[in-house]
């Protein structure tokens, strides 16, 4: 050990009897494994090599890269390896040299400079210094890091050579080992160490067939690299993997089941996996050089693809816990060639298009990046180069998961960076900001449990920072026998939670944008009946009987209010007149005239879009397509800040003109920028 860490030794070796004995003894004490790899040796240097107490493994294939895989995969899974030839040229007391830069944690590889240390002369031939020469200067012109060597005295920290996949059977092996670490992102480190005569004639700069053999296959290992990174840059996508479980009810969000039932939380489960997937597309949009990948298990590829899309592509999950599933996932999109990797879940409704844009920004300078979660797990993990190791120990499901990650990634040497912490949501506690307002725990999937449980009406009102207004709000619906209360908040920094919660409702955790807030809320209600508030609006004295009214005439699928403005503005006044005509002729009444449907119809069409603006207008397209809008003849009243703030006729004028360039197809994100300006 040293200083904690296990040390290996790889020693490749041909015909080294003369020296394969004064190698080992040279070798530090504190070295824990030393493996000496005979690639066919016809002498005694297999038995002089266990004989001084060297683990002897057999590669028949020759080459020295061969012998290096072989000593790889027999080794017990040490923290440091270092390679070093048999022929004691090197000086293998100085293998603290290598070892201690990795072991401060400063290094994941170092290469022993024999150009920057002391050589005796005629040590390096002048085919071998110029050879040297040559391949370092390609090297840093290429991938930017810069080397002396290709010396094969060398210490690396195991997990950084694991993701390496060295692969070069023969003469290569070096300078794909320096290629593969600077393409990476390693951090790489040279060190001076010893050079002398080695014991022999030496099997490539002792002879001209192999002078001109490993001239011309580094360089050809160096014009390969160059082309494959050229390619890669120009054909491969970041991936973005989501994992997902098809929403059969009874098999999908089982925790929350005893708040939401069978079918709400299957529904809840629907809603936030479109939610997600909606929002991965959001960001290909805007990243076009990304691909969205699904990987599912419950359901089958079908079942998927007529659920979220044909655009994308579906994988079953593999077998194995999570860590097995994940590394599985990212192993296959790495051998695919991808440039970064990112992995989520559907649990967390505040995932955003601007985080998955931070966490892309950040794999370019680091290896890892991490999204963790209130409960101490994390909801994204993204890489940007192959690893391994980082998932094994895990125990899943705890509160020490993103910490024993983090942990693992510094075991590993991986650099990394985090984003925002947020909120995943897995059980009925988690749909709750405070305490004191729980859902119902019974159990909805049954008939009997719903006709004794259900409510006759739920109001959902989104919010966010809506201090002034919320208590005013609250106070019109309160006192109804059979209402519930739902508001949904989207991160308010103000005290709308703390109002909201002294007013008896219960108060959810949800997204910013306010489509996204009433179907959250939708899905966690119990009214047979569902009216949409805005928390700046007023709902008149008995709005109960008028919703249950107009929701029993003929063929009524919605309705809403007659929409009063609070303001005594003349210019309010004929706004409000010409809003109210279109209510009534068009049956498309606006999202501030409280709009309120039947929860069985909301939800067979899909509640509401998940689009920043217009959702109210696409909302009442929808359902009226399914049956008749009324409209109550009594006025809510809202707040007239919009127009306050705008001007009355610039407000109009921009609503207009939103509607018109709504139904000619523009995207509803334009128009959201356009209506932020």
């Amino acid at each position: 050990m040293r200083n904690g860490n296990s040390i290996a030794v790889i020693i490749p070796a041909l015909n080294e009897e003369k020296s394969i004995g004064r190698v080992l003894t040279a070798i530090p004490k504190w070295v824990d494994e030393i493996v000496v790899v005979d690639n066919g040796s016809t002498d005694n240097t297999p038995t002089i090599a266990a004989k001084h107490g060297a683990r002897v493994v057999f590669e028949p294939r020759r080459g020295y890269g061969s012998a290096c895989l072989k000593g790889i995969a027999s080794l017990r899974k040490p923290d440091i390896v270092v390679f070093m030839d048999a022929d004691f040229s090197d000086h293998p007391e100085e293998t603290h040299l290598l070892v201690d830069p990795i072991v401060a944690g400063i290094a994941d590889i170092v290469i022993g400079s024999r150009v920057l240390g002391n050589r005796e002369d005629g040590a390096l031939t002048p085919q071998a210094i110029f050879g040297n020469w040559l391949s370092c200067r390609l090297i840093a012109l290429l991938w930017k890091t810069r080397f002396t060597d290709l010396g094969p005295f060398r210490a690396i920290s195991f997990g950084a050579l694991q993701r390496l996949g060295m692969c070069d059977p023969d003469y290569g092996w070096t300078v794909e080992m320096q290629i593969k670490a600077a393409r990476q992102g390693l951090r790489c480190m040279e060190v001076p160490v010893s050079y002398r005569k080695r014991i022999g004639k030496s099997k490539i700069s002792g002879t001209v067939r192999g002078v001109v053999g490993a001239g011309a296959k580094i360089l050809y290992t160096i014009f390969t690299a160059s082309l494959e990174g050229f390619l890669s840059k120009k054909s491969n996508k970041d991936i973005i993997i989501i994992f997902c479980r098809y929403p059969a009810p009874g098999k999908t969000k089982t925790r929350l089941i005893p708040a939401l039932g069978t079918q709400g939380a299957a529904d809840y489960h629907r809603l936030l996996s479109q939610l997600i997937v909606s929002c991965a597309r959001d960001f290909v949009k805007l990243h076009r050089r990304t691909a969205i990948e699904i990987y599912y298990t419950g359901g089958n590829e079908a079942l998927m693809k007529d659920w979220l899309g044909a655009d994308l592509l579906y994988f079953e999950q593999p077998l194995g816990d999570l860590g097995s599933r994940m590394q599985s996932s990212f192993d296959r999109a790495f051998l695919k060639g991808a440039g970064h990797v990112v992995i989520f879940g559907t649990d967390v409704p505040a995932l955003s298009v601007n985080l998955l844009e931070e966490a892309f920004k950040k794999l370019e300078s680091h290896d890892m990046v991490l999204g963790p979660s209130e409960d101490g797990g994390y909801y994204l993990i993204g890489f940007n180069r192959p690893f391994n190791g980082l998932f094994q120990g895990i125990a899943w499901g705890t509160h020490t998961v993103a910490q024993d990650t983090l942990r693992l990634a510094r075991q590993h040497h991986l650099s990394h960076d985090l984003i925002k912490r947020l909120k995943d949501v897995d059980r009925p506690e988690d749909l709750i900001i405070h305490e004191g307002h729980p859902l119902p725990t019974a159990d909805f999937s049954e008939p009997s449990a719903i006709r004794s449980s259900l409510k006759s009406i739920s109001v959902i009102i989104p919010t966010l920072n809506e201090e002034s207004n919320i208590a005013n709000t609250l106070a019109t619906v309160m006192g109804f026998d059979n209402v519930e209360i739902i508001v949904v908040d989207g991160g308010s920094t103000d005290r709308t939670v703390e109002i909201a919660c002294a007013h008896d409702a219960t108060v959810l955790s949800g997204p910013e944008g306010k489509a996204a807030q009433m179907n959250l809320g939708a899905l966690a209600a119990r009214g047979e009946f569902l009216v949409f508030l805005h928390a700046d609006t007023l709902l008149p004295e008995g709005w109960v009987d008028h919703v249950h009214c107009e929701m029993e005439r003929n063929r009524a699928v919605a309705g809403a209010f007659e929409l009063h403005i609070d303001c005594d503005l003349l210019g309010l006044r004929l706004i409000e007149t010409l809003a109210n005509l279109r209510s009534l002729w068009l049956g498309m009444p606006y999202g501030d005239q409280a709009i309120f449907t039947k929860s069985e119809i909301f939800r067979s069409i899909g509640g509401f879009p998940n689009q920043p603006i217009m959702e109210d207008f696409e909302l009442m397209r929808r359902l009226r397509k399914r049956g008749r809008i009324n409209i109550a003849p009594e006025a809510i009243f809202t707040s007239a800040r919009r127009w306050e703030k705008h001007g009355i006729w610039a407000t109009t004028a921009i609503n207009q003109v939103l509607i018109i360039a709504y139904l000619l197809g523009i995207s509803p994100k334009l128009l959201a920028r356009f209506y932020i300006r």
